[in-house]
């Protein structure tokens, strides 16, 4: 009996599935990850808001607590695992967003989602004429991130403006965005690389609109 259920597993974790159908499921988990967020966010938006410093407290330490085992389940190799594990992420996640929509107006809301639209498709589109570009680009793009989010750090602890960093990071996850496109369809076409790769780029996503989120609201307070 375990035999033949380890077999089912495998199966299920393993098998190779036809492009389309490949594709469709990282849609599908994309368009689930961003429906959750988005019931959060039309639930939760407004209790968060108003909700007090020890309740923050609480959320912090779930939300990191939600991404170490979202990291840890990731590198299971279980697609039921990773999809737990997708779960994780897409939870905390929501909650931050739904403190962000909540402090911000509907049209820079509606700008953000349009302007996220706009990026994933020129990216996607872009990564399929020069996926040679997008692939070599991996390495460049963590040490660029990784360089401007410390940078960022500073200038906040020290009191400086970082404007600046919005606009860099949209422009790093829109190349990351290429790079985990075609990271994706260059992978064995399976549940679990479905999985593994709507997360990477749910991340780019997510961030892309954050991003895009701030730039609107400050340039309308300005």
């Amino acid at each position: 009996m375990d035999a033949l259920h380890l077999d089912r597993s495998e199966l299920l974790d393993y098998r190779q599935l036809g492009a389309s159908t490949y594709n469709l499921l990282i849609g599908g988990l994309l368009l689930y990850g961003f429906l959750v967020d988005g019931l959060i966010c039309y639930f939760f938006g407004d209790l968060l808001y108003y909700a007090s410093d020890v309740v923050w407290i609480g959320l912090l330490v779930t939300y990191v607590v939600c991404v170490i085992l979202s990291v840890v389940l990731s590198s299971s190799h279980s697609a039921v695992v990773n999809f737990i594990g997708y779960n994780l992420l897409v939870l905390p996640i929501g909650v931050m967003l739904s403190l962000a929509v909540s402090v911000a107006s509907y049209r820079d809301v509606l700008g953000a989602l349009l302007g996220t639209t706009v990026f994933v498709a020129l990216m996607i589109g872009a990564s399929y004429f020069r996926p040679q570009f997008f692939l070599s680009l991996g390495p460049t793009l963590g040490i660029s991130l990784l360089v401007t989010l410390v940078a960022e750090l500073i200038l906040l602890l020290l009191g400086f403006g970082t404007e600046w960093a919005d606009y860099l990071v949209i422009a790093i996850f829109s190349l990351y965005l290429g790079f985990d496109w075609q990271r994706a369809n260059r992978c064995t076409p399976s549940v679990r690389n479905a999985i593994l790769s709507a997360t990477q780029i749910y991340l780019d996503i997510i961030n892309i609109f954050i991003r895009l989120l701030k730039i609107l609201a400050r340039s309308r307070r300005s």
